[in-house]
Formats: C-alpha cells, sequence, structure tokens
C-alpha cells in the first residue's frame, strides 16, 4: 500500500532543516499515523488550516509564522 499527505515548506532557507506545516518534526506517533490514516486533505483545506496557525502566502511563496512576523 502507498500513502502519501500534503506538507507546506517554508520558502525561506532557516539552517536548521526544513520548516513545514504540519510540524511533522515535533508530531507524536500517534499524530503521525493519523496524518496518513486520514488522507492528504485537499490543498485549499491545508493551506486554510495553515494561515489559521499563522503561515502566509507572499508572492507565489509559502512562510512560516515567524517569517511572516519579521515581514519575510
Amino acid at each position: 500500500m502507498i500513502n502519501k499527505t500534503q506538507v507546506i515548506f517554508c520558502d525561506n532557507e532557516h539552517g536548521i532543516g526544513d520548516v513545514c506545516f504540519p510540524d511533522i518534526g515535533n508530531m507524536d506517533e500517534h499524530s503521525i499515523k493519523q496524518l496518513f490514516i486520514n488522507g492528504p486533505p485537499s490543498i485549499r483545506a491545508l493551506r486554510l488550516d495553515a494561515k489559521k496557525a499563522g503561515w502566509g502566502r507572499v508572492n507565489g511563496g509559502d512562510y512560516c509564522p515567524g517569517c511572516m512576523q519579521s515581514g519575510t
């Protein structure tokens, strides 16, 4: 079986690895399994959830909350 999910990556270079939404690096094992079991959200739903979490989209690029606060 092949599973997939949708993840948004911040377009700024953070020097600490990729910053993404949802933040898979900070999820517990159960949350990661649920993400794959539930299947990928639509791109529209993913972007809406990311926006609620402080993510933004500027000139076609995706930016994390920290980058949005600093003015990208």
